[in-house]
């Protein structure tokens, strides 16, 4: 049967199981964790704005991964969902340089996520997968470039919160 075929028990398939579920995962996460800091950001630290460009984010990322899942279809492969571990905001996050530390590394365990599926799927069987994982590799750092940018401001603005935030609504007017 065709179903007995495609899917991840079959040894053509199995390199993509493990790697599949890492990639969503680490966006999994990066919902998670975006939505946890969004609200550390607006209560603890009083930045409404930046917040909100944070949580813009974190809603973006279930749809990546649901965009991710349906190229898995393409070969009838099922997403699987990893659970996601709680982000300990109160370790992690002490300061808004903490945030934007913590931002950049989710972005960067969601390229090494996409980079590993690529890796097992830039051949001739799976090219338009790994073309695919391409195009999810250059949207994830167009959003890492963007809070890049946002946290070297941060920095060179010497942390008025009030300056920043007010950049930053400037920022969501846009």
């Amino acid at each position: 049967m065709i179903k007995d075929k495609f899917n991840f028990d079959n040894p053509k398939f199995a390199p993509l199981r493990e790697t599949s579920r890492n990639v969503i995962k680490a966006y999994q996460d990066a919902n998670r964790w975006f939505d946890t800091t969004q609200e550390y950001v607006y209560i603890e630290q009083g930045m409404l704005n930046l917040s909100k460009i944070i949580h813009l984010q974190a809603h973006k990322f279930p749809k990546i991964f649901d965009d991710f899942v349906d190229m898995l279809h393409e070969r009838h492969l099922m997403g699987e969902y990893p659970s996601t571990e709680e982000l300990n905001w109160r370790e992690e996050l002490k300061s808004v340089d903490d945030v934007f530390d913590l931002i950049i590394r989710i972005f960067q365990h969601i390229n090494e996520a996409l980079e590993a599926f690529h890796k097992v799927t830039d051949n001739a069987d799976f090219r338009a997968m790994a073309l695919k994982t391409e195009e999810f590799m250059l949207q994830n750092s167009q959003s890492y470039t963007k809070f890049l940018e946002l946290a070297f401001r941060w920095q060179n603005d010497g942390g008025s919160k009030t300056t920043f935030d007010s950049w930053c609504k400037d920022l969501i007017d846009d």
